[in-house]
């Protein structure tokens, strides 16, 4: 019978050169980012018995309001049409469905620099009739200096963890890593308030952004 049949002749795997071992660690960085951009998802909400007419009225507040803004000084390319619907409304009583009018809903996702123009979105869509506030969101226009500088740290984060875990047990570690890869799970994001209603222009406060970067490093000792 052939060699090759019994298992017991199968070659071994090839030991690791020198007999090292590898030690995987998780390092993340952290970057403060100041926002430098402001989108307000803003819009109204009508109603009526007839769609035509529900949809006359939202037509009138929606130009209404983007006249506004762009009298405020907010260019038409930073006002954009975020959704737009018209869906009927039924009454269910006694197992019976009645078409009782139609909502019709138009939302806008209008760009600002600053803080003072933010304020100036919400009184606008006030004074217009706007109802609906979807939320605003705070976000840096260019993140990738933050990123960087989080990416940076969470290396670093990464070899002071293994030099830490490597004095523990009493090895050498190699400083080299021998692999490095970006567990970053998504890209930064802005802080969100939510609202369903708009009654008035709500106060509207600064806020820091967290740029976060997680790497899965491998080193050697």
């Amino acid at each position: 019978m052939h060699p090759s049949m019994f298992p017991y002749n199968h070659q071994p795997p090839p030991s690791r050169e020198g007999n090292e071992r590898e030690l995987k660690v998780i390092g993340e960085g952290h970057i403060t980012a100041v926002p430098d951009g402001i989108s307000i998802i803003i819009g109204v909400r009508t109603e009526n018995l007839s769609v035509q007419q529900a949809l006359k009225e939202n037509t009138t507040v929606s130009n209404t309001m983007i006249d506004g803004f762009q009298n405020a000084g907010i260019e038409q390319s930073d006002i954009e049409t975020a959704s737009f619907t018209i869906n009927p409304k039924y009454d269910y009583t006694d197992g019976k469905t009645t078409l009782v009018g139609y909502e019709v809903q138009h939302l806008f996702e209008v760009h600002v620099a600053d803080i003072k123009q933010a304020g100036e979105v919400y009184a606008i869509s006030v004074a217009s009739g706007g109802n609906v506030a979807e939320d605003i969101r705070f976000f840096v226009k260019d993140p990738t200096p933050y990123e960087k500088q989080a990416l940076s740290q969470a290396v670093q984060h990464a070899g002071e963890k293994a030099t830490a875990i490597a004095d523990t047990l009493g090895v050498v570690l190699n400083p080299i890593p021998l692999e490095v890869t970006e567990r970053t799970q998504q890209p930064p994001g802005g802080y969100v308030v939510a609202a369903k209603t708009l009654g008035s222009a709500p106060p509207i406060q600064t806020q820091s952004l967290t740029v976060v970067s997680a790497v899965e490093v491998t080193y050697r000792y």
